[in-house]
């Protein structure tokens, strides 16, 4: 295997810099990074012939292979995959692969690993090769895409709780009319019975279109005990909501409160308060590496088909309501 030392040399810096694009690349310049990761690829970094091979490793040996193409953001999660997987029993090796990898190479590459994850484009023979010798194989790009199923009955039940202890009681409920929908509706349903809240039809608003936001932030008040908070099927739902209540003049948490059921969606930045999987809290290493070792250890059916514990994620849209409301509508 090529070493740090001759990567360093070959691309004419230090071999702490080399050290530094492999472990913290955010720490380096743009330019520097891209004359390293040359380097790399020049030389082959991280290939093996039989006769320099490392010892073979033990079950406890898991590999994270980097595409060529891969960024800098890529390669700044090798030091949380590194310490995910030492906090799991394993140990981590971060490698480049170039593409141009004979069989053997391959074969040396995995002997000992136990499992593999693989970010950015990695060659299909390879995985096949993976796959073919019996080892775990985990492509970053699409894990990161499979959740745990959410308890949405579970979450919409412990959503309107929450409200309900902050002292609301005129507690509507807004939602696009899906049917995946209809248990997290019980849930807030059982949550009233369970507060002694009178359920009141015309707070159950079910919605299609943005319009749809926009004319249930028109009339809140409207009734004659106004709607202090807002429960929202989706954390796309409390978010239209959100920015229909803003436009009407209306200040969260101030005037209105809101919790949603369910985690956000990869982009979306306003911070409402929500029930949500405590798996959508941690980085997406740990649960890159946790769901790897899962599978290598037989356990991930279980992991994965059971819902987990849901979490108050605190945000910033509800305030308590002071002073008892009447519970006439």
């Amino acid at each position: 295997m090529v070493s740090t030392t001759e990567v360093a040399k070959h691309a004419g810096v230090s071999q702490t810099t080399v050290s530094r694009v492999l472990n913290r690349p955010e720490q380096v310049k743009k330019e520097t990074y891209d004359k390293v990761m040359q380097a790399l690829a020049e030389l082959d970094y991280g290939n093996t012939n039989a006769s320099n091979a490392e010892p073979a490793g033990s079950s406890k040996h898991l590999s994270v292979f980097f595409s060529k193409d891969c960024g800098a953001d890529d390669f700044a999660r090798l030091r949380e995959l590194t310490e995910s997987a030492q906090s799991s029993g394993y140990q981590l090796m971060g490698r480049v692969l170039t593409g141009n990898e004979s069989s053997d190479d391959v074969t040396t590459l995995l002997e000992g690993v136990a499992g593999v994850i693989g970010i950015g484009s990695i060659p299909g023979e390879f995985q096949e090769a993976v796959n073919g010798k019996g080892i775990v194989f985990l492509q970053a790009e699409q894990a990161m895409d499979s959740k745990k199923p959410l308890d949405g009955r579970k979450a919409a039940y412990l959503a309107t709780g929450h409200l309900a202890k902050k002292g609301h009681e005129q507690i509507a409920w807004v939602g696009e009319d899906l049917p995946d929908n209809g248990e997290k509706l019980q849930g807030y349903y059982e949550a009233l019975a369970h507060h002694q809240l009178k359920l009141r039809k015309k707070r159950i608003h079910a919605t299609q279109s943005t319009s749809d936001f926009d004319a249930i932030a028109a009339d809140v008040r409207s009734f004659r005990k106004p709607t202090s908070a807002f429960v929202a099927a989706s954390y796309e739902d409390g978010l239209k909501l959100f920015n229909s209540l803003k436009s009407a003049g209306f200040k969260v948490p101030k005037d209105i409160s809101i919790v949603v059921a369910g985690e956000p969606e990869a982009g979306e930045g306003e911070a409402i308060t929500a029930i949500k999987p405590p798996a959508a809290a941690q980085p997406l290493e740990h649960r890159l590496v946790e769901r790897l070792v899962h599978q290598i250890e037989g356990r991930e059916t279980e992991a994965y088909s059971t819902p987990e514990e849901l979490q108050l994620d605190s945000g910033k849209t509800v305030k308590k309501f002071k002073g008892r409301q009447n519970n006439e509508a």
